[in-house]
């Protein structure tokens, strides 16, 4: 039997799909061929994302697709997964997390000269930057991980990425630093895949759960928990990082716009209900 794979189009969401059906391979006897389609987000680059109307501009798509029965999974970033996805269909395992830290290409942000330009299309990464120095320009650019490496010594004098797409891409040379976790918290769901079956389709499911990790998955269902209080999207100003410990959840959140950072432990039976805490937390009026 063959199950049909969907995935984007851009280099770094094939790699990332190969290397979950390569897992799936080694885990099942089943084959798996992967079809590629554009998403929404990628055929709007001279876009902000938050000027896109839509929801899921990077799964969209993908999400179509899979409902009408033209792919049987889909390999999305965890990080691009709506928190309000359709009923008609499920996470059914979320791989291994990697190393979600965020770095820049360009230079060191202590060493940039006053008044250089970082690029980057994330509020987030903007109020972190700014926040460490307020001294330096930060410039919207968009475009896949190649194209925003490219426009450094040109457009800008560095650009901020996850360093988990540098390093699947082979471009790991090009980071100047890794930027420390503590201080900046990725986007929630970072550095995980998530893949997704139809509602109802069993068969898919219990195939693709061959390769689910459960601390990732328990560890990005408390940081999307955050995100979702807060209407989800990518130009919510939210950093968070979970991780288990035993039988608990670690949860380390910042909203930006306010300036606020909570860290909160929880069981590890309730993901969903410890994000939902750090966000009200996160959300309480000033007194």
């Amino acid at each position: 039997m063959t199950f049909k794979v969907g995935t984007r189009k851009s280099k770094l969401s094939k790699i990332q799909t190969k290397e979950v059906v390569q897992k799936l391979k080694e885990k099942t006897s089943y084959e798996f061929e992967i079809t590629d389609m554009k998403s929404l987000g990628d055929k709007n680059k001279w876009k902000s994302i938050k000027d896109i109307d839509a929801t899921g501009v990077f799964t969209r798509e993908l999400d179509k697709a899979l409902v009408n029965g033209a792919i049987d999974l889909a390999v999305h970033s965890s990080k691009d997964v709506p928190t309000d996805l359709s009923d008609k269909i499920s996470v059914s395992a979320v791989t291994e997390r990697r190393d979600p830290s965020d770095v820049l290409v360009g230079g060191k942000l202590e060493e940039l000269e006053k008044g250089s330009v970082i690029g980057t299309g994330s509020p987030r990464r903007k109020a972190q930057i700014l926040r460490k120095r307020p001294d330096i320009e930060v410039k919207p650019i968009r475009g896949n991980v190649e194209t925003r490496v490219s426009k450094v010594g040109s457009e800008v004098d560095a650009v901020v990425l996850a360093k988990i797409g540098l390093v699947r891409l082979g471009m790991e040379d090009r980071i100047s630093e890794v930027l420390p976790l503590e201080e900046f918290l990725p986007a929630p769901g970072q550095a995980c895949m998530t893949i997704t079956t139809r509602k109802g389709d069993d068969e898919t499911r219990n195939v693709v759960k061959e390769v689910d990790h459960e601390d990732s998955r328990l560890s990005i269902t408390a940081e999307r928990a955050v995100l979702e209080k807060f209407g989800d999207g990518c130009s919510v100003p939210i950093g968070a990082h979970a991780k288990v410990e035993g039988n608990k959840i670690v949860l380390k959140a910042e909203y930006l716009e306010k300036g606020r950072k909570v860290v909160l432990e929880g069981s590890k039976e309730e993901p969903q209900k410890l994000g939902f805490e750090a966000a009200k937390k996160l959300m309480e009026e000033d007194n």
